[in-house]
């Protein structure tokens, strides 16, 4: 069976991590990316964390299932070869600041003029209007901007947190896809092709978007709690292991009682509904910190599962090896590495039930598809040896 966006062709100019964690889950769908890089060095993405033995999970994770081609856009040759490859896609995707690509003749209005159907994807930091959208901008950036680092470390006042770095370029990466696929989606009814435009801050006001319409509606930012209250939060155990529970509906507290064995306090005054529970925080949570380390966090868990409490061990990346949880779905899936051997990698995370996607292969090496790509759009061998030898291409090895 057809995998969903199989026929549907990608110029992918994208680099980092916002734009092509985007790229790599329309390729997991099915689409032929053709993933267009610096002739010398490549993808900034090909050194990010790169080990003694060359892998490096950043890009292996953001660029799998991917042709590389390599072109020098700089060159007086370089665009023109982008636009004949244009031709032959459907959707052409970057992340440069916004006018960079402009400016090198590869705007969306070029594309276009050759390829009317075409789909021009752009991602941004700042969003390709206002007084700073040409100011460079990363994930970290984002965060600090749009009040998320701020919120993370306690709210105003409070050290600022990073909480991840890379959630903002992952999830704007999402939204990225999510515009991409709403304009095919309308080119399939309408024939029309056109500009898809998102950025890191919109994302993430985006992410944010009921604690900011609060502190909009009150003009004060909600303060953010070690725990968002005594039943919601991450409780150290006597093994040194946190448990984390979410006992948000009024149902849920006379469970947690049950299972912590502190059946007493489920009508006591101070703690029997969801205000005062709140408002007596001082006094409970010392009580529930107590209980939790008198037991190690596998006790605990068992107990709160089996009053139907939503509960989780907070884990560790390393956790997820052997999770049966993940592999059960297909997060995490095991796959044969050309250079590596047996490897572990985060799987598909959208299923469908008729038109699945698939794994695509490990990252390509530096090159290795342009020779081929470059003989789709009609340049001859030796026309793409002559390009090669002056340095506008790259070729490396199929």
């Amino acid at each position: 069976m057809a995998l969903p966006l199989e026929g549907i062709r990608i110029l992918d100019f994208t680099r980092y991590q916002q734009g092509p964690f985007a790229t790599v889950m329309l390729g997991d769908m099915g689409a032929e990316v053709w993933k267009v890089e610096e002739p010398r060095g490549g993808d900034f993405g090909r050194r990010m964390w790169k080990e003694p033995d060359g892998f490096t999970g950043f890009f292996e994770a953001l660029d799998r299932g991917k042709q590389s081609v390599c072109i020098d856009l700089r060159t007086n040759e370089g665009p023109a070869i982008a636009l004949r490859l244009g031709e032959l896609c459907d959707v052409v995707v970057e992340n440069f600041r916004p006018g960079t690509l402009e400016r090198w003749g590869l705007g969306y209005d070029a594309f276009r003029a050759r390829n009317p159907r075409i789909i021009y994807a752009q991602a941004s930091g700042w969003g390709q209007r206002g007084p700073m959208a040409e100011q460079p901008s990363f994930d970290q950036i984002a965060q600090a901007y749009s009040g998320y680092a701020t919120h993370s470390g306690g709210g105003p006042g409070s050290r600022p947190e990073v909480s991840y770095p890379g959630i903002a370029d992952q999830s704007g990466g999402m939204n990225l896809a999510f515009g991409i696929m709403t304009a095919l989606f309308v080119r399939e009814r309408t024939g029309i092709g056109q500009k898809v435009s998102v950025s890191l801050l919109g994302t993430q006001l985006a992410l944010q978007s009921p604690e900011i319409v609060h502190a909009l509606h009150f003009g004060w930012e909600r303060p953010r709690e070690f725990r968002a209250s005594p039943t919601v939060g991450h409780y150290e155990c006597s093994d040194g292991r946190w448990v984390m529970i979410v006992g948000i509906d009024q149902k849920f507290w006379p469970r947690i009682a049950r299972a912590l064995g502190v059946d007493e306090l489920i009508t006591d005054e101070r703690f029997a509904r969801g205000f005062p529970r709140w408002s007596n925080r001082a006094q409970l949570e010392p009580l529930l910190e107590a209980r939790f380390l008198m037991q190690p966090a596998q006790h605990w868990l068992d107990r709160l599962r089996e009053e139907d409490v939503p509960a989780s061990l907070v884990r560790e990346y390393a956790d997820l090896a052997d999770d049966e949880q993940a592999a059960a779905n297909g997060y995490i899936v095991e796959y044969e590495h050309p250079r590596f051997g047996k490897e572990k990698t985060v799987g598909l995370h959208v299923e469908l039930s008729e038109t699945p996607g698939r794994l695509g292969s490990a990252a390509p090496l530096i090159g290795a598809d342009t020779a081929r790509v470059l003989e789709m759009a009609r340049y001859s061998r030796d026309e793409v040896a002559d390009l090669a030898t002056r340095g506008v291409v790259a070729l490396g090895s199929e």
